[in-house]
């Protein structure tokens, strides 16, 4: 008998389009443009990778809720996490055309001289262990993004004025300079 009752509500449904469950890709991408800004030199062209990776690719509810809950660049919620390996690398190529050539050669003073600052520490006895792999790893994810179009060039410069700032402080002592 139960199975009847499955039967009659299936055939009372069939046909009939399932509303979408979550946010829409299109409130994701809209959202990734404002949290990227009106500053961003790429944002709308983000926001147009998100909708089409999002939409061609079928993200689930679960990573568009996310998208949508995040509230700063600042403070991600690692909602690509929630994508499949496939769809992540998907974005990650769109994303990567958008940015073109790296940018690097626009990159404010200060990041290049916190580049250099990285750099010089390969002299530095005094320095721990993996502690110059984890700067060039942190200054990488920032031009990456630089390049991807989250920091405007204020933003950037006051991000490695703060890093250069604070690795001269850590390191003077311990390197003698």
């Amino acid at each position: 008998m139960r199975l009847g009752w499955l039967l009659v509500v299936t055939a009372c449904h069939h046909g009939a389009a399932l509303p979408p469950v979550g946010p829409s890709c299109t409130a994701v991408a809209d959202h990734v443009r404002v949290l990227l800004g009106p500053e961003a030199p790429r944002g709308p062209k983000i926001g147009e990778a998100f909708a089409a990776r999002c939409d061609r690719d079928a993200w689930d509810s679960d990573a568009r809720a996310c998208m949508l809950a995040t509230t700063s660049l600042r403070n991600p919620k690692h909602c690509k996490a929630k994508l499949t390996v496939e769809q992540r690398g998907a974005l990650e190529r769109d994303l990567a055309a958008i940015a073109g050539t790296p940018v690097v050669t626009r990159l404010p003073s200060t990041c290049r001289a916190y580049r250099a600052m990285i750099e010089k520490l390969g002299s530095c006895a005094g320095l721990p262990e993996g502690a110059r792999g984890a700067l060039e790893l942190t200054y990488r994810e920032l031009t990456e993004a630089w390049t991807r179009g989250t920091y405007d060039a204020h933003a950037l410069d006051v991000q490695c004025r703060a890093m250069l700032d604070g690795l001269r402080q850590a390191v003077a002592a311990r390197c003698g300079w």
